[in-house]
């Protein structure tokens, strides 16, 4: 009786330990997952390998679209500093901005890194400080905020961590000042705000009460 006692605790924590595990695996998937956000993976258009010096004369634009000698531009666009050292790189399908761009300082270090697709902004853009450290990482989808956007000061900290859906703040949203204070921290549902915004007071997302 007392083996059947014993042998029955030990299969119940056994069936606890799985449901914590498994409770576990699915929230921490699906932090992951909405971190990294959920959009299909968009390929752009296969760029001719055609370079030109953004200075030359037969470069035109009319609104969004390049044109060379008169005709939509396809190919690269491509920009030097004094030292002749690159200072960026664009592609264009159609006159259209296509594929990634890349952007350099004049000390080398890489600035931005963004992916257009039909020129709409798609995928993960990066950007940098001249000293290196991060500037921004977002995910976008046609040209929409979409996932998470992080922005951080040239001194490392972080500067703002938000979160977003079909262009629209969702989610835990951040601010702080540059010398590590934070300046914001909400929580958009549904279109409503809970939570301390600037100076503004706090608000329970459950209960919806003001702090005091």
């Amino acid at each position: 009786m007392v083996r059947q006692a014993q042998y029955q605790t030990n299969c119940n924590l056994k069936i606890i330990d799985f449901r914590l595990i498994t409770i576990f695996f699915m929230f921490s998937t699906s932090c992951i997952w909405h971190e990294e956000g959920n959009n299909t993976l968009k390929t752009p258009k296969k760029i001719p390998t055609r370079y030109i010096n953004e200075l030359n004369s037969a470069i035109s634009k009319n609104q969004d679209t390049i044109f060379y000698l008169k005709k939509p531009f396809s190919g690269y666009i491509f920009d030097l500093f004094a030292n002749s050292d690159t200072a960026f790189v664009v592609g264009y399908y159609n006159g259209l901005l296509e594929g990634i761009t890349r952007k350099w300082y004049p000390n080398k270090q890489l600035m931005e890194e963004r992916l257009y697709i039909n020129n709409r902004k798609e995928g993960v853009h990066k950007g940098w400080w001249a000293n290196g450290k991060p500037k921004f990482i977002f995910e976008v989808s046609n040209d929409e905020y979409t996932g998470f956007y992080k922005e951080w000061f040239s001194n490392g900290q972080m500067a703002r961590w938000f979160h977003y859906k079909n262009g629209q703040e969702e989610g835990s949203e951040k601010m702080w000042w540059d010398n590590g204070k934070i300046r914001a921290n909400y929580v958009i549902i549904s279109g409503e705000k809970f939570g301390l915004s600037g100076q503004k007071l706090c608000v329970n997302k459950n209960l919806k009460e003001e702090l005091k």
